[in-house]
Parts: structure tokens; C-alpha cells; sequence
């Protein structure tokens, strides 16, 4: 892939991201909040319209339905009406006479009072088996008296002990065709005199047209739905639902109480609603809009911002490319130049001018060509010192060729004079120096590294004669196996200065080399004083370079060596305790070659 075109690529994504992050987005969400808060807004101020609404309708209702009370009120504390229902009216004189009174008494209700036009029929039942009968139409002259009073309504009456009893909303009670009202809603209420006996009732139907009238004057909203339901859920307005229920018109209601303002599911539609209860009667009055009636302004608003949205947008958008083409251009520029210096050609320079970020990252990049310059004459410079050191270290190597052959012209004195201890002797000093000095290579074989700790144990015997016994228990398919040179002789060292020189009996030392099938793994175990944990972490420490007699080749230099040369995993692990003994166990990788030396 062309880089200059991948970067490119990489910077028109970056700008176009930001471009949505930093425009459409918030802008969008803007406009989306904006709209569902003004909903919100307009739902509240709804139905807080509906609220106040409802309240001046329910108050209206409140005192329309006491005004009807008070006819029966009226009735039930007239002494004429309880002395024609007390009386005995056996005598056809004697009724056409309470019945003047009583009708002069409904003359009086007709004039004084509003709402005794929608009464339909008024029954007035005497405990003495007489009856009263008044009305608009012919409902109160067609009725069945026997079967009215056979109704539940008077029994529920008696128990509520003169109180008014609201019947609600239902069929009327004349059943013949002529009737205007098909349905009314009543109330009754026993009738009871000074001494709080019972002398009679009264039953007065009233049709539903009164609730026309007064929410008329309530002047509720067009748009709106009002319903006006008895304490029986029955639905006394409006008349076209008359006596129906309202989950019969597929208002659910929530059964949550308090709550004066939701939203209903009717027919798909949403519906904003709002209801208040007449607690004194148990009525109900709900009314409800169309939600969509509600936004229909809204999302002319919300599509009229969505235009100017996408207009400023686009506009932005054009904008915004050419702001970032100003800005990719000197970036290609600069990358061009880069991609020279990556074909090795350390002289070419940046020419952009620019007085922002690309012109200060320009003269940087310049900056940067100069000090690589610098930097590649000064490394020439520096290997050229290097070279030099090398020769100098080729010439130090003079010196422990001169001791080798000083140390042959011993063995052969040694020959001369027949002095075969001295001769052994310098033998093996000569081979163990000869290894020593080798430089071909970090690695050696177990055979090789076993010959020269040989050697080196030999000089030491000679040196100590019956002071420690030396034991070997090698594996030997393991005698060609790579390790890392020169690791035992400092171990062996240490065993035999600091472990068994201190004893004042004889010790012994064990080398042993075997493999766990995935490890090379050699141990050296003495006899000698031991080592507390404090003087094991120090010898083991990073900061710490054991040194002895052999140019401060130590425990730790071996350590570190095994670590650089074959990783962190292997490297040296010390068992000892105080008095008792030491173990030295070297963990080495099973198969190491030249090739495969750690290079971390």
C-alpha cells in the first residue's frame, strides 16, 4: 500500500470524525432534545390546562347535582308534603285534598328552582299506601309503581337512614315507546318526620340533558374528549356513550390513585388524559386529547430545524474539506520528503514555509536530518576508536602467551630434573590457562568444561593434599552437550576457600551432571561451613561482583553471564545450610548453540 496514500486516508478519517463528533453530532442532538423537551413543555402546560379545566367543570357538576339535592331537601322538609303521606287518605276528600297541597308544593319547586325542568318523573310514596306522581311528559303517568318500588333502591335507601341515595345512570323506568328519554339518572331518600320515624320516600328521575347544559357553560376544548362517569362507572356524558363504561370505549384507566395526568393507549392512538374525582358523589370526569393533535405544530418546528440543520451542515461540511485540504497537503509534502529519507538519503531537506504546526514540524524535521548527520559522522568516528581498542586488546594478548611459554620452559626444566609433581603440575596449569584464553566462542562442551575443572582440582589437590576428596556422578550422553564456558571452575573455588578451608577435618565435593529430559542442570555440593539466607541473597544480589584471584571471575559473574547468554529462566540456584553444606545448582537449556545465544 502507498504510505503517502494510507496517510492521507488516515488524516480525511480523522478530520471527518471530528467533523462528526464535533458538529452532527451535538447539533443533532440539539435539535432531537430540543423537540422531545418542548413536547415535554407542551404536555405539562396541557395538562395543567386540563387540570384548571376540569377543576371549574367539577366544581360546576359539584354544585349542579346539590342544587338537585336540594329539590328532594325541599320535599323532605315540608310539612304539608310529610302530613299528605302521614295522613289517613282513605277518604277521596281527604286525598284530593293533600294532593292539592302536595301540588302546590311542586308549583313552588317548578318555579323557584333550575333544574326541575329535566325532571322526568317524582314519585312520592306514603307509609299509608299513598302516592304522589309529577313530572315533565308522560314518564311519571306511564311507570309501574309496584314494580318500582320492588327495586333495590328502596332498600338502600332505609339504610342509609335519610341520606340522599344516587342511583346513577340507567335505563328508564318507563318502558313504553313514547318515552323521550331512553335513559335517566336518578336518586331517592326516605322521608322522615320531627320524630325521626319513617312516614315515606320519594324516586326522581332526571334526564341526561342537564350535563349538556352545564358543560356548555364550561366551554371544554373542541379538540378535547370529556367524559363525565357515575359512581357506578357508568358514563353520563356524553350522550352518544350514554350508560356505557369506559373500558367498554377502550379507556383503560391507570389503577394508580392520585394520579391526575398520564397517557393512555386508545385504538393505536396515544392520548394525553386528565381526570378529577367529585368525592362526594363518586363521579369521575376525565378528559383526554390526541397526542398528535399536540405535536402536530412541533414537528413543523422540528422539520423546519431538521432543514436548516442538514443546509448548515452541508455548508459546514464543504467548508470544513477545504480547511482540511490547507492542512493535508504540506502533510504530504512532508511525508514525500520523509519517504526520501527513507531511501537513505540523509541530505534532503523540507522546503514548507508555513507560519503554524506543519511549518514548526518542518523545521524540526530539518533539525533532525542535521543531528542524524552529526550523529552518523560521530558513530564513524567512534568505530574507527573501536577498531583501534581492538588492536590494542590483540596486542595485550601477548602477555598470556609469553606466561603460557614461560610455564613450557618450566615443564621441561621439571623434565630435565625428573621432578614429575612440578611437571604434572604445570601441565595442568598450562591447559586450564590455555582455555581460559580462549576467544572463539561464549560456549564450550560439558565434556570440554568438565577436562579443564579436572585440571583445576588437580592443582588444588596438589596444593592440599588430603584436605577434600572430589566425586563425579555424569550422564554420559550428555558429554557433547553445549554449555556456557567456564562456569564450574568459580563454583568449585568458592567450595573449596570458603567451605571446606575453614573445616579443620576433611570434606568432600560432588559434581553432578544430569537433564530433567528439558533442562541441562550441573550441581556442586560441599561439605564445607554452609551459608546463612542473608550471605545466599547477597552473593545472588544484582548489585554485587564477587572477585577473586582469577581477574573477578565469581559466583555472580556466572550468574550473569548464563542470564545474558540464555535468558532469564536459567541461570544459578543456591541450597545451604549453616554448618552443614552447600549446593550450587546450575540450570542451563538442554540444546544451545553458537546461533541460538540470547540476545536480550
Amino acid at each position: 500500500m502507498n504510505p503517502i496514500r494510507f496517510f492521507k486516508k488516515s488524516i480525511f478519517n480523522k478530520i471527518m470524525i471530528s467533523f462528526l463528533f464535533v458538529m452532527i453530532i451535538p447539533t443533532s442532538s440539539i435539535s432531537i432534545s430540543s423537540y422531545f423537551i418542548s413536547v415535554k413543555i407542551l404536555k405539562e402546560k396541557v395538562s395543567d390546562s386540563f387540570h384548571e379545566n376540569l377543576l371549574y367543570i367539577g366544581s360546576s357538576i359539584e354544585k349542579d347535582l346539590s342544587e338537585i339535592e336540594k329539590i328532594t331537601d325541599l320535599i323532605f322538609i315540608n310539612e304539608d308534603i310529610q302530613q299528605a303521606i302521614s295522613a289517613d287518605n282513605n277518604n277521596p276528600l281527604d286525598y284530593y285534598a293533600n294532593y292539592k297541597k302536595v301540588d302546590q308544593v311542586m308549583n313552588n319547586l317548578a318555579f323557584y328552582s333550575n333544574y326541575y325542568k329535566y325532571v322526568t318523573s317524582l314519585f312520592i310514596f306514603g307509609m299509608n299506601g299513598s302516592e304522589f306522581r309529577y313530572g315533565n311528559g308522560s314518564d311519571a303517568y306511564a311507570i309501574d309503581t309496584k314494580l318500582l318500588l320492588a327495586s333495590n333502591w328502596y332498600k338502600q335507601s332505609e339504610d342509609l337512614g335519610g341520606n340522599v341515595l344516587w342511583i346513577g345512570v340507567h335505563d328508564n323506568d318507563n318502558k313504553s315507546r313514547m318515552t323521550q328519554f331512553k335513559q335517566v339518572f336518578s336518586l331517592s331518600r326516605l322521608i322522615r318526620d320531627f320524630n325521626n320515624r319513617n312516614i315515606g320516600s320519594l324516586y326522581l328521575s332526571l334526564n341526561t340533558n342537564v350535563f349538556t347544559d352545564i358543560l356548555s357553560k364550561a366551554s371544554p376544548n373542541t379538540q378535547s374528549q370529556l367524559y363525565i362517569v357515575d359512581q357506578l362507572g357508568k358514563i353520563v356524558y356524553p350522550q352518544e356513550k350514554l350508560a356505557q363504561s369506559l373500558e367498554s370505549d377502550g379507556i383503560i384507566l391507570p389503577t394508580e390513585k392520585n394520579l391526575t395526568n398520564f397517557e393512555i393507549k386508545k385504538n393505536g392512538k396515544s392520548y394525553l388524559v386528565s381526570n378529577y374525582d367529585l368525592d362526594k358523589y363518586g363521579w369521575k370526569i376525565v378528559q383526554m386529547v390526541p397526542l398528535e393533535l399536540l405535536t402536530k405544530d412541533n414537528k413543523v418546528v422540528f422539520k423546519i430545524t431538521t432543514a436548516v440543520c442538514i443546509f448548515s451542515l452541508l455548508f459546514s461540511g464543504v467548508l470544513w474539506f477545504f480547511i482540511s485540504a490547507g492542512i493535508v497537503k504540506p502533510i504530504q509534502k512532508l511525508t514525500l520528503t520523509m519517504k526520501d529519507v527513507k531511501g537513505s538519503n540523509l541530505l534532503v531537506k523540507s522546503n514548507i514555509s508555513n507560519i503554524d504546526e506543519i511549518g514548526l514540524l518542518s523545521v524540526n524535521f530539518n533539525y533532525m536530518i542535521e543531528r542524524i548527520n552529526s550523529l552518523f559522522s560521530q558513530a564513524v568516528e567512534e568505530e574507527a576508536m573501536k577498531r583501534k581498542a581492538e588492536i590494542k586488546a590483540l596486542q595485550g594478548q601477548i602477555t598470556p602467551h609469553f606466561l603460557y611459554n614461560t610455564l613450557n620452559t618450566i615443564r621441561w626444566m621439571a623434565i630435565i630434573q625428573k621432578s614429575d609433581g612440578i611437571k604434572e603440575v604445570v601441565d595442568a596449569l598450562g591447559r586450564l590457562l590455555k582455555n581460559t584464553f580462549k576467544e572463539q566462542s561464549a560456549l564450550t562442551t560439558v565434556s570440554e568444561e568438565l577436562s579443564m575443572i579436572k585440571d583445576y582440582i588437580y592443582i588444588q589437590q596438589t596444593r592440599y593434599r588430603e584436605k577434600f576428596q572430589v566425586s563425579y556422578e555424569i550422564d554420559e550422553q550428555l558429554l557433547l552437550k553445549k554449555c556456557v564456558k567456564f562456569i564450574l571452575q568459580p563454583i568449585v573455588e568458592n567450595a573449596i576457600f570458603h567451605g571446606i578451608e575453614p573445616l579443620e577435618e576433611p570434606g568432600f565435593i560432588k559434581i553432578k551432571i544430569f537433564t530433567d529430559h528439558t533442562t541441562l542442570q550441573i550441581t556442586v555440593e560441599d561439605s564445607g561451613v554452609g551459608m546463612s539466607a542473608f550471605q545466599v541473597s547477597r552473593i545472588l544480589g544484582s548489585s554485587i561482583r564477587s572477585e577473586d584471584s582469577l581477574g573477578g571471575i565469581g559466583v555472580q559473574n556466572v550468574n550473569l553471564r548464563i542470564k545474558m547468554i540464555c535468558g532469564d529462566l536459567y541461570g544459578i540456584q543456591i541450597d545451604s545450610q549453616l554448618g552443614v553444606y552447600t549446593k550450587v545448582q546450575i540450570v542451563l537449556p538442554l540444546d544451545i548453540s553458537d546461533e541460538s545465544l540470547h540476545t536480550e
